[in-house]
């Protein structure tokens, strides 16, 4: 039989970080009252916790503080239920954020730049995972483990709440490389980067201590640590590295259809093993505990997680005395109508033709450069991941199949067709080494701003280390931070509707290069009459508008190998106002893509191959900004299907036969009406 997760669709998470201050917080906690909403909304998996932020244990301990007001035998009693009614048990362990062990030991806590406590005036106490912490949280796992029946532990919050300077960091980092640690922020300061990269290292190494504790007791249970710090920045201290200590990803996220499709993509090509778990609250937000989501944006995340074959897990939290909201679980039985007939049909790998790169060693602002280590005013912008989500953003709307590949996909490149490299501000030998392979070999790349000029240990190169491929030398910076770009004679098609007397307008610097021979020049920088920083010489005093054309090549197209490259001076994707012009350059260099469609942006089409089933599963979900959705009427679906021969087209889940056409090597098919989700299933010989 299948491990849990891979049986388990419709999961929840009901939060009880409760305080124990008052004999009444959680003293009416119902174990059969809790299991009946887990049955009422169809969850198949229930992450319970067993140790919160707050630092309580919900079980008699040896090692901890037991929760002064739930039963002691409240937690069994819920396995117990959970397992007679088949929910598979997950148990929810707070690392690293620990209040009790926050107040009761000093000499674990983490430690700003400046001295400071963390944790000074913050209702979140956290923990040093290099303080004898690590120790105890262990011991945690071990003692849980041995008590309790369980499917699997989350360990939730591991990551780096900030730079800690305790004394074990600095002890431990004076040991690997020497002499104190820096204070101050600086992406060109190999100590400083080295200090970065030890501390990726140190959760890595702390997150593995703790998945070997749980798998040493309990062999057969999964183990999840918290993955919704893939995308966010540096000071949480998280790199692919740390997938290794995961059997499945699990992650919340609060954001928009962007953000989920983003991560999602991420998560299909980063989870060691599928289906990974997309998370979110039933409430608005985490800190509205009464505020219920719309149902139909509730069932719009749970639809659009269903196309992308994830596991859709929704967070409700427990109130003070231990009741539940029984509305939270009647509102998802209601989002998660219909929804079970579909899972029989998930699974299988994702088409994208495009790859975009996410390079967890470029989630920084060189602007912070300077700054304290703890400084509040250090930039929540990222410019790799702004192009990042931009080039996705363009994709989804142009309905271009596309993944979100890391490190981790560098010897399976060759699945795309292109591969986006968005102003990735760091890049190894490895990475380069195998990013030239993919071109020489036939792959396409999109390559922006200063893509490959500083390695991962911060030292800048001479050149870009793609330099050879993109076909372009480094040579400097503008100063203008207004610039644009105007297509070269006869490439006026690559900028609709730009010219070279009125370019395309972007408000960044740009890099400057020179073309190699060989390189064809598609495009030029124009520039301002004057830099913003001629502050009191100016032409228009709103904007800056173009006035010195260049030679200075903007775009250059080069054939390397048997595959081309394509080179932007500046993040060109990560302007929402250029997404069509991004789209076109994309398939400039593609082509026709697997999967295309006449929707409108909201619709975002995604395809799964099941090579052993022979067959392609099509969904089409349409995610509104303004909800309920307006339904979409009409939408043409063409899928090119190579050498395989269709032999039949099936509208699901309840398998209906549906008429399709042929045009060359494509399947043609309508979806007349589109509400929330259609998804189709296309077998073939």
């Amino acid at each position: 039989m299948p491990p849990w997760y891979q049986r388990a669709w419709r999961r929840n998470v009901v939060d009880m970080h409760i305080a124990d201050w008052d004999p009444r917080f959680l003293s009416q906690f119902d174990p059969a009252t809790y299991v009946e909403m887990l049955r009422l909304c169809g969850a198949q998996s229930a992450v319970v916790y067993v140790h919160s932020h707050a630092g309580h244990c919900y079980y008699p301990t040896e090692v901890g503080h037991m929760h002064g007001g739930i039963r002691p035998d409240a937690l069994g009693e819920v396995i117990r239920l959970c397992h007679a009614h088949d929910i598979a048990v997950v148990l929810y362990y707070s690392l690293i954020y620990d209040d009790h062990a926050y107040r009761t030991h000093p000499e674990w806590r983490i430690i700003t730049a400046s001295g400071r406590e963390a944790a000074e005036e913050s209702r979140y106490g956290v923990c040093c995972p290099n303080s004898a912490y690590r120790d105890y949280a262990r011991a945690h796992a071990e003692e849980f483990c041995r008590l309790f029946d369980l499917e699997g532990v989350r360990f939730d919050m591991t990551f780096w709440p900030t730079v800690c300077y305790c004394q074990a960091c600095r002890a431990r980092f004076d040991r690997e490389v020497g002499g104190e640690m820096p204070r101050v922020v600086d992406w060109s300061d190999p100590r400083w980067v080295a200090l970065q990269r030890r501390r990726e290292a140190w959760l890595v190494e702390f997150a593995q201590s703790m998945t070997r504790a749980v798998k040493a007791i309990k062999p057969h249970a999964t183990v999840e640590h918290q993955s919704s710090t893939y995308p966010l920045n540096w000071r949480f201290g998280v790199t692919t590295q740390l997938v290794e200590a995961n059997d499945f990803l699990q992650g919340d996220f609060y954001g928009d259809a962007l953000q989920g499709s983003f991560v999602r993509k991420l998560f299909h090509n980063l989870s060691p093993s599928p289906p990974y778990g997309f998370e979110t609250s039933a409430t608005i937000s985490l800190g509205n505990h009464t505020g219920l989501k719309p149902e139909a944006l509730l069932r719009a995340k749970a639809s659009a997680c269903l196309a992308d074959a994830g596991a859709f897990v929704f967070i409700d939290a427990i109130d003070p005395v231990g009741t539940m909201n029984r509305a939270v679980y009647e509102r998802m039985a209601r989002a998660f109508r219909g929804m079970p007939a579909y899972e029989p049909f998930l699974g299988g790998e994702l088409v994208q033709d495009v790859g975009v790169y996410l390079s967890i060693e470029s989630k920084f602002d060189p602007a912070d450069n300077g700054k304290p280590a703890d400084d509040p005013a250090l930039s929540p912008h990222m410019p790799h991941l702004g192009a990042v989500l931009g080039a996705c953003r363009a994709l989804i709307e142009h309905h271009v199949p596309y993944g979100v590949i890391t490190r981790r996909d560098l010897g399976r490149l060759s699945q795309h067709r292109v591969i986006v490299l968005p102003n990735v501000l760091m890049m190894d030998d490895e990475e380069a080494a195998a990013l030239v392979s993919y071109v020489r070999q036939g792959g396409a790349l999109y390559v922006s701003g200063a893509t490959s000029r500083v390695d991962t240990g911060g030292r800048v190169r001479p050149d870009f280390a793609l330099s050879e491929v993109l076909g372009v030398t480094y040579s400097g910076e503008t100063v203008e931070t207004f610039t644009y770009m105007a297509p070269a004679p006869g490439h006026e098609a690559l900028f609709p509707g730009y010219t070279r007397d009125h370019p395309l307008g972007l408000p960044t610097s740009q890099t400057r290069v020179i073309a190699r021979p060989g390189a064809q020049v598609l495009g030029h920088a124009v520039l301002p009459y004057t830099a913003r920083t001629e502050a009191r010489r100016y032409v228009s005093i709103h904007s800056d508008p173009p006035g010195v054309a260049t030679d200075d090549p903007a775009v250059v197209l080069h054939d390397f190998g048997e595959g081309r490259a394509l080179y932007l001076t500046a993040d060109l994707e990560r302007h929402e106002l250029h997404a069509d012009a991004f789209a076109g350059l994309i398939r400039f260099l593609a082509g026709p893509f697997t999967v295309e469609a006449d929707a409108p942006a909201s619709v975002e089409v995604t395809t799964f191959h099941q090579p052993e089933e022979k067959r392609l599963r099509v969904s089409l979900v349409n995610f509104q900004k303004e909800l309920p959705n307006v339904p979409v009427e009409g939408i043409r679906v063409r899928l090119h299907m190579g050498d395989r021969t269709p032999r039949a087209l099936w509208l699901l889940p309840g398998r209906r036969p549906w008429p399709y056409g042929l045009s060359e090597d494509a399947v043609e098919f309508v979806v007349p009406r589109l509400e929330t989700l259609a998804m189709f299933l296309l077998e073939y010989a």
